[in-house]
């Protein structure tokens, strides 16, 4: 009897592992594809601009959505005098729909549209389920196959963690952090006047 049992217990195993290995590949071969777009990074204002504005940050932050009137008051005063970048620094252990959130604004962004999603992240924050993030793109008139295939693939992911490594040799602990020229200011409710003495500097 001992014997039939343990052969019953293997036999139990190789049935399950079979099973295993076989949705494992039916999810392999029902993942969408999504091709290798290398999109230039967004940018507000002049590429080339002699002071460059940098904010490391995170969808799901609401002092990142807070300071975004502050961002938009800086880009519309000083236009082409500075370049505006936007980087990405999710707080995984706080936030866990920050990433995902990232890699949606970097699929709009292969469809021309990084700052208009950009927008609607903070509007809608923190609804970031992926209907949700996929109706933000079928309103920004996206094509919502492409864009829910790049969402699904998580193509973007290798761009979001490079930000992040770059976040973390530059020392950044927190969001919004911001920088200017490489200078990490450390109040940035204070951007605006550092700004205008770099213009004047300058």
């Amino acid at each position: 009897m001992r014997g039939r049992s343990s052969k019953l217990w293997v036999a139990s195993g190789v049935l399950v592992a079979i099973g295993l290995g076989v949705w494992l590949w039916r999810a392999a071969v029902n993942r969408p594809t999504y091709p290798t777009i290398n999109s230039p990074r967004p940018i507000l204002g002049k590429v080339d601009a002699a002071v460059k504005l940098e904010e490391f940050s995170d969808f799901q932050c609401p002092a990142c959505k807070s300071a975004q009137s502050t961002v938009k008051e800086i880009v519309d005063t000083f236009g082409d005098r500075i370049a505006f970048s936007y980087r990405h620094f999710p707080l995984l252990s706080i936030h866990p729909q920050a990433f995902r959130a990232a890699l949606a604004s970097e699929c709009a962004n292969d469809q021309g549209k990084f700052w208009e999603y950009h927008d609607k992240l903070f509007e809608m924050q923190p609804a970031f389920s992926r209907d949700e993030l996929v109706g933000y793109a079928r309103g920004l008139q996206l094509d919502e196959p492409s864009f829910a295939a790049c969402l699904d693939s998580k193509a973007k992911s290798d761009l979001i963690r490079e930000d992040m490594r770059e976040g973390e040799t530059r020392n950044v602990r927190g969001t919004p952090t911001f920088f200017v020229n490489d200078e990490a200011i450390d109040d940035w409710t204070q951007l605006k006047s550092v700004l205008q003495g770099k213009l004047i500097g300058g």
